[in-house]
């Protein structure tokens, strides 16, 4: 989005996606108010909120260990220097993927390793990795598969995943910027889905709805060896507990909204289907999902700020082109949709799209 498209969502008094417009001042005094404020300020992630939020993560995800990391980009560098440092071999990661898609390029430049992009619109399976060469010395699968339209892989499929890399002695990490969504998507608690990783990265800030952060979570040893590469990266703030603290409050307020939200995305999506439009894919995966709307990319965001310099609603943050003449949206339910119906989200969408 440019900075005009910043300033026109905050202006909007409502949103469909995520939770919502927030007043900065409201957030500020809803942590302050949090009891784990009463706790001495981190030194460099060490001590205070910070250390209580690694030990909830990792007890949610059934993991020895949780590392704070402000940045998902740089948690997962850290991870893959660490690993790739330790054992030759290349990295596979989704040709979809944030590390692919999302990130600069980043994984190509700093890690030293072969890189290896597999699968297209869905996620990879084991299949892929049977294609190889050789094994790899690490395979990421990222839950859900944003760009692939949040699709998830099958229970059975991800089971079968784990089992192929711990007989090749690959170490699979999973991307779970959305783990909390997908683990509500399979109905399972997240540490049924942890389980199936060596190593997982999940974030504070998108279904949680906290300020920023992430974490990583692991054998202790693991986490120590990529300590260094956090710093190395530009990781280490002098004190990071306004995040600890957001996050903390994403836990316990909407981690247990999770099931819901993906209730209602699959809901509004049948509502939408119903009314013609074309969601992808057809039950959505998680609680996020694509609506297809004919027309070019750049000319359906121009009417989305229409209706909302119109109408002071927020619907879409920007469209890709998708096939057969069409172009892609993202809806990710959170809170605000919550608090909307079916037919008045259908009809918003409608009235946006005709101009």
């Amino acid at each position: 989005m440019t900075d005009k498209d910043l300033l026109l969502r905050a202006g909007c008094g409502r949103t469909l996606s995520h939770h919502g417009p927030a007043d900065p001042r409201f957030l500020l005094r809803a942590l302050a108010d949090r009891p784990e404020a009463a706790l001495a300020s981190d030194f460099y992630g060490h001590g205070g909120a910070v250390a209580l939020l690694e030990q909830r993560t990792a007890a949610l995800l059934g993991k020895p260990a949780a590392l704070f990391v402000i940045k998902g980009v740089t948690a997962q560098l850290a991870l893959l220097r660490a690993l790739t440092g330790a054992r030759a071999g290349a990295v596979a990661i989704p040709a979809l993927g944030h590390m692919a898609v999302d990130e600069a390029d980043a994984v190509d430049h700093l890690v030293e390793a072969p890189v290896i992009r597999l699968g297209g619109e869905a996620p990879f399976g084991a299949d892929a990795l049977d294609a190889l060469d050789a094994p790899p010395a690490v395979c990421v699968v990222e839950l859900p598969l944003r760009r692939a339209a949040y699709r998830l892989p099958p229970l059975a499929a991800l089971e079968a995943l784990s089992s192929w890399c711990r007989r090749h002695g690959t170490h699979l990490h999973v991307d779970g910027a959305r783990l909390w969504e997908a683990a509500a998507g399979y109905g399972v608690p997240p540490a049924a889905v942890a389980a199936f990783a060596d190593s997982l990265y999940v974030s504070f800030y998108k279904g949680l709805g906290g300020l920023a952060g992430a974490a990583l979570a692991g054998e202790r040893a693991l986490l120590d060896a990529v300590a260094p590469w956090k710093t190395r990266l530009g990781g280490d703030l002098h004190t990071a507990f306004p995040y600890a603290l957001s996050a903390l409050g994403g836990l316990d307020l909407r981690l247990p909204r999770m099931a819901a939200y993906v209730a209602r995305a699959r809901a509004l999506a049948g509502h939408l289907a119903e009314r013609g439009f074309a969601v992808v894919p057809d039950v959505p995966h998680v609680n996020a999902f694509q609506v297809r709307l004919p027309g070019a990319p750049d000319a359906l965001m121009e009417a989305s700020r229409a209706f909302a310099r119109r109408r002071g609603i927020w619907l879409f943050d920007g469209f890709r082109s998708a096939p057969g003449g069409q172009a892609a949206a993202e809806i990710v339910v959170g809170d605000a949709a919550m608090a909307l119906t079916d037919a008045g989200i259908g009809g918003w969408i409608a009235e946006m799209a005709a101009g």
